[in-house]
C-alpha cells in the first residue's frame, strides 16, 4: 500500500511539474509579451506626440519670426524719411543728414581746423587723432587723405566726372546719373560739413586691407561710422565707399553699428 501511494504521489509530482507549471510558464509570457505591447505602443504614441509638438511650435515659432521680421520691415519703410531739412535746423551738430537730396544751408557753418594736409571740423580733430595714433599702436597706419571740401571745389571735381562721362559716349543724363554713384552735387557731398574725412586716398580696395578691418571694429569708440555702407546703398544714394567716414559722436555710433542701420536709418528713427 505504501509503495502504491509513494508510486501515486511521484505521478503527481511529475504531472504537476510538466503540465501545471509548464501551463502557468506559458500564461506568464503571454501577459509578458502583452504587458511589452502596450508598452512599446504607449511609448511610440509618446514620442510620436512629442515629436509632432515640437514640429509645430517650431512652425509656429518660425511664422511668429517671420511676421516680426515683416512688420519691422514694414515700419523701417513707413519710417524711412529722405527730406532731413527741418531735422537739419535743429539737430546736433553732429548728426547733420547731407546727401543727394539735402544740401548743405548757409546756417551750419564749419569750424575748420587744419589737420596735416586737410581741414577738419575742429570738434572732431580729438576723436580723430586719438583713433590714428591707436590704430598706430596696433600697427594699423592711417591717414586722412580729404577733409573739409568747399561747394567751389565739389563743383570742380563733380563737372570734371562728368566730362569724362562724356567723353566715353554717354548721353548727358547717363553722364550725370554715373556721376552721382560715386559724387555728389555741389552742396549736397558730406565732406562740406568738415565732419567726414577719407582714408589713405584709397577706393574700392581699401576694403580689402587690414586698416578697413581695423576701422570697422574700432571707429564707433571714437565715435565715426562707415557711411556708405555696401549693403545700404539704396537707402543712401551712394555707392559702397570703404574709404569714407562720418563722426556722429560715440554714443550714436555704436547704436548705429549694432542696429546695422546708415546715417539715414538712424535720424530717421529719432524723429517723431
Amino acid at each position: 500500500l505504501r509503495r502504491k501511494f509513494m508510486v501515486r504521489n511521484k505521478n503527481y509530482l511529475k504531472y504537476y511539474k510538466k503540465t501545471y507549471l509548464n501551463d502557468r510558464q506559458a500564461e506568464i509570457r503571454k501577459r509578458l509579451i502583452v504587458l511589452f505591447t502596450i508598452v512599446m505602443f504607449i511609448t511610440i504614441f509618446i514620442v510620436f506626440y512629442i515629436l509632432v509638438r515640437i514640429e509645430n511650435l517650431s512652425e509656429i515659432n518660425q511664422n511668429e519670426t517671420s511676421l516680426a521680421i515683416n512688420q519691422a520691415v514694414s515700419v523701417k519703410k513707413k519710417s524711412l524719411r529722405t527730406d532731413f531739412s527741418a531735422w537739419n535746423k535743429s539737430s546736433e551738430w553732429n548728426l547733420i543728414v547731407i546727401n543727394n537730396v539735402n544740401e548743405m544751408e548757409s546756417y551750419f557753418v564749419p569750424n575748420l581746423k587744419q589737420c596735416g594736409d586737410v581741414e577738419i571740423d575742429e570738434r572732431i580733430m580729438n576723436s580723430l587723432n586719438e583713433m590714428i595714433q591707436e590704430a598706430s599702436k596696433n600697427n594699423v597706419k592711417l591717414w586722412v587723405s580729404s577733409g573739409y571740401r568747399s561747394r567751389e571745389r565739389q563743383e570742380q571735381l563733380f563737372n570734371k566726372e562728368v566730362n569724362e562721362n562724356l567723353k566715353l559716349g554717354m548721353s548727358k543724363e547717363e553722364a550725370l546719373n554715373l556721376a552721382l554713384k560715386t559724387l555728389s552735387l555741389p552742396g549736397s557731398n558730406e565732406h562740406i560739413t568738415g565732419l567726414s574725412v577719407d582714408f589713405n586716398a584709397a577706393g574700392e580696395e581699401f576694403s580689402t586691407t587690414k586698416e578697413y578691418e581695423w576701422l570697422l571694429e574700432n571707429c564707433t569708440n571714437y565715435g565715426f561710422i562707415l557711411r556708405y555702407p555696401k549693403e545700404k546703398e539704396s537707402t543712401t544714394g551712394r555707392a559702397f565707399e570703404p574709404a569714407h567716414f562720418r563722426y556722429v559722436g560715440e554714443e550714436h555710433a555704436k547704436v548705429i553699428k549694432a542696429q546695422n542701420l546708415c546715417l539715414e536709418e538712424y535720424v530717421s528713427s529719432l524723429i517723431k
